[in-house]
């Protein structure tokens, strides 16, 4: 295990799970959300859509996962998936966003089909909305997605450079932002978040930075800056918000998570510490002799460990734990954020 103290903070990795393929995989994993009891759904784009044109409907890819992550390596189990590729009521071509509402209905953004899908647990597709357009109610690239406490969806409408607020119905209620680089502009948003208190935080991925906002779009602060230092961001992708207020940044182009401050300081950053194999990644090396021979033959398996253009993270409340989607890698790496960790005296 790696155990990191940093600025009054204790995070040490428990493990990771995943892999990729069709059943109890996932392939370029976009997006992360909790149901209420606490089971993790995953948004993937798929490895075959990303291969074939957008429209080949015989592609297989575009799915919603869902797993009882567990609270240790081993523990993880594959529940059920749903979704499939194409244009048609239902089916998906380019998901991007992924949020839950209070009764566990599943809101799918799709950014080449211009709008949300919303489905019931057992991925029946509910009712959708949207068409492509700069109008109200309309969207061009819908990505991130957030839900809030009175079951209000925020959707990232990421080349219309804005956020749309709707209610969960699909009924339009309000919109904020423009396209630029000032407080409370955007070029081209993607993901999205709420904190506790209510405050929004808006992943503002060409402006290199997060925005935080109140719930009618009022400019509060921004973290990140570009570049590949302490705090700098690279097209970050998505955010998370913990308990305490430390916000957790995908600095996707930079391969890694930066986490912030509720002031915007830069604390640490997470790259990866994916030291064991998957259960399921292992379960198939070992049922294959060939695999078990060329990994035996690597003298260095740490960029393996590491995260690979990481697509969006989520704050496990109820663990107290950190959820990175690795995407490049096809797994979630989780870290566990201790309270009361004592450190050993240096004296002894």
């Amino acid at each position: 295990m790696v155990t990191r103290v940093v600025a009054g903070r204790t995070y040490d990795f428990s493990h990771a799970m995943g892999r990729g393929g069709v059943g109890a995989g996932f392939n370029s994993g976009n997006a992360l959300a909790f149901s209420s009891d606490n089971l993790v759904y995953v948004l993937s784009r798929g490895g075959e859509a990303v291969t074939a044109v957008p429209w080949d409907r015989t592609a297989r890819g575009a799915r919603v996962t869902k797993f009882d992550v567990g609270l240790q390596s081993g523990d993880e189990e594959f529940i059920k998936e749903f979704g499939e590729n194409g244009s048609g009521r239902g089916q998906l071509i380019w998901p991007a966003g992924l949020a839950l509402d209070s009764r566990d209905n599943i809101y799918v953004s799709d950014e080449w089909m211009n709008r949300i899908n919303v489905f019931d647990t057992e991925g029946n597709l509910l009712r959708d909305w949207g068409a492509i357009g700069t109008g109200d109610g309309e969207f061009d690239g819908p990505s991130g997605l957030a839900m809030d406490s009175e079951d209000n969806l925020y959707v990232v409408d990421s080349r219309n450079h804005r956020i749309q607020k709707f209610t969960a119905e699909g009924q339009f209620l309000g919109k904020f932002g423009s396209p630029g680089d000032g407080e409370g502009q955007f070029n081209l948003p993607w993901g999205i978040t709420l904190d506790e208190e209510g405050y929004l935080y808006v992943v503002d991925t060409n402006n290199h930075r997060v925005q935080k906002l109140t719930a009618d779009g009022e400019f509060v602060a921004q973290f990140g800056s570009h570049g590949e230092g302490r705090g700098e961001l690279d097209h970050p992708s998505d955010v998370t918000v913990d308990p305490d207020g430390d916000v957790y940044v995908c600095d996707w182009g930079n391969d890694r998570v930066q986490a912030y401050d509720a002031s915007g300081k830069f604390f640490t950053s997470f790259t990866g510490d994916a030291q064991q194999l998957t259960k399921w990644s292992e379960m198939i090396v070992q049922t294959n002799p060939e695999a078990m021979k060329r990994r035996r033959e690597v003298k260095d398996f740490r960029a393996e460990w590491r995260l690979r253009m990481p697509r969006a993270v989520a704050y496990d409340i109820q663990n107290s734990r950190l959820l990175i989607l690795d995407t490049q890698r096809s797994r979630i790496q989780i870290y566990k954020k201790l309270n009361n960790y004592v450190t050993p005296a240096k004296n002894l």
